[in-house]
């Protein structure tokens, strides 16, 4: 293992996850104030769905945020939110197999994500921050 890695560099996987989970976030909470301000305005969505958009933009960009400083915690609930994709994205493709595509795609991202964050380098990365906040109680 590299001095580089237990020093703290960033596996490629992670920050690429961390800078698409930011993306992502930014994008909803715009979609949300968008439709807020009734720039947007789609058929059947209320103010109410735009309120949880961004709401949970806003939580996607903490996360984000601490995947960059190594939180363990971080890298379960994205763990979680690729598993919820992952199903999400079989049950829409049981649902309307017709419209294959989509789900697919989503299905693909998110083994990819979760290959991403629990590769070799990534578990060194987020047990030596493990390691070190232990060592700062």
């Amino acid at each position: 293992m590299s001095s580089r890695l237990l020093s703290g560099h960033r596996p490629g996987g992670v920050v690429l996850i961390a800078v698409l989970a930011w993306i992502g976030a930014v994008l909803q909470i715009v979609a949300g104030v968008l439709v807020l301000t009734l720039v947007l305005n789609p058929d059947g969505v209320s103010n109410e769905t735009a309120w949880v958009a961004i709401t949970v933009g806003v939580i996607h960009f903490l996360v984000a945020f601490a995947l960059f400083g190594g939180s363990n915690l971080a890298r379960i609930l994205m763990t979680v939110s690729f598993s919820l994709s992952f199903l999400s994205a079989i049950f829409s493709f049981l649902a309307h197999p017709a419209n294959f595509f989509a789900p697919v795609v989503g299905a693909l991202l998110a083994v990819i994500g979760l290959l991403l964050l629990h590769s070799e380098k990534s578990n060194a990365y987020f047990d030596q921050h493990a390691r070190e906040a232990s060592l700062r109680r």
